[in-house]
C-alpha cells in the first residue's frame, strides 16, 4: 500500500542569515531527524526519505526555517522482500523559504548531478555524505527500486542522505536516497524510482497542474 500525502504550504518561520539547503543538511522535522538527498537550486525544491515527514515544517539543527513538505510519498509496507529490501518508495518533496539559499554541492565540494538514464550497478562503489562525514562502501543487491549496500556503517539519523557514484571523472552523480541501516548493511531508494513515483504521484494530486519537479530531474 502506498499513501500519498500532499500538502498545502504552511506559512514558514523566518529563516536566519546565512541558511543555505545543500544535499547532505541535517534536518528536523518535529522529532525526527534526517538528511537532505538532493536539491534543485533552480526551482527550490529539495528531497528526502518519506519517513522524515513527522512534521511539514523543516528546520535545520538550529530550528532556523529550511522550507515546509509540499509533496509526500510514504511507503506503508513492512514485509522484507527476498533480498532484503523493502518493497514500496517513498519521498518527500520540500520547497524551500524564501530567505533560503539553495546550492547542489555536497559538503565534500562536490556537485551532485542527476544523470538521464543512470542506474547503480552490483559491485560498484557508493558514497553517501553529510555535513560531518563522508563514507562509502559497496553495492550488493539491486532490484528495481532500491539497492542494497554493504560495508557502508550509515547512521539511522542520516536517513535520506545522498548516495552517489563518483565517476571517472570525479562527477557525483545521484544513485539513490539513504532509506534504512542495519548494522554494516544499508539500503537506498533508486533515484530513478523516486523521480517516478514524484511525477505519477504530482499528476495524481492534479492532472491539470505539472509535476512539481516542472521537470525531469534524472530518470
Amino acid at each position: 500500500m502506498f499513501v500519498l500525502v500532499s500538502v498545502e504550504t504552511p506559512a514558514l518561520g523566518r529563516a536566519a542569515v546565512g541558511v543555505t539547503a545543500y544535499p547532505g543538511l541535517e534536518i528536523h522535522q518535529g522529532s525526527v531527524v534526517c538528511v537532505i538527498g538532493f536539491v534543485e537550486p533552480q526551482m527550490r525544491i529539495a528531497f528526502s526519505a518519506g519517513r522524515c515527514n513527522g512534521d511539514p515544517m523543516v528546520t535545520d539543527r538550529y530550528g532556523n526555517a529550511v522550507g515546509a513538505v509540499t509533496l509526500a510519498g510514504q511507503a506503508t509496507v513492512s514485509e522484507v522482500a527476498v533480498d532484503g529490501a523493502a518493497a514500496g518508495v517513498d519521498y518527500e518533496v520540500i520547497t524551500l523559504a524564501p530567505e533560503v539559499a539553495a546550492t547542489d554541492l555536497l559538503p565534500t565540494g562536490l556537485r551532485l548531478q542527476s544523470k538521464p538514464g543512470f542506474r547503480v550497478q552490483p559491485g560498484a562503489r557508493v558514497c553517501e555524505a553529510t555535513a560531518a562525514r563522508q563514507r562509502c562502501g559497496r553495492v550488493d543487491t539491486v532490484t528495481e527500486s532500491r539497492f542494497v549496500i554493504a560495508g557502508m556503517d550509515a547512521d539511522q539519523h542520516e536517513i535520506g542522505a545522498p548516495v552517489y557514484v563518483l565517476d571517472d571523472d570525479n562527477h557525483a552523480l545521484i544513485a539513490g536516497l539513504l532509506d534504512g541501516v542495519r548494522g554494516s548493511i544499508s539500503e537506498a531508494q533508486s533515484w530513478p524510482a523516486v523521480m517516478r513515483q514524484v511525477y505519477l504521484d504530482s499528476r495524481s494530486v492534479d492532472s491539470t497542474q505539472p509535476p512539481p519537479q516542472g521537470r525531469t530531474i534524472g530518470s
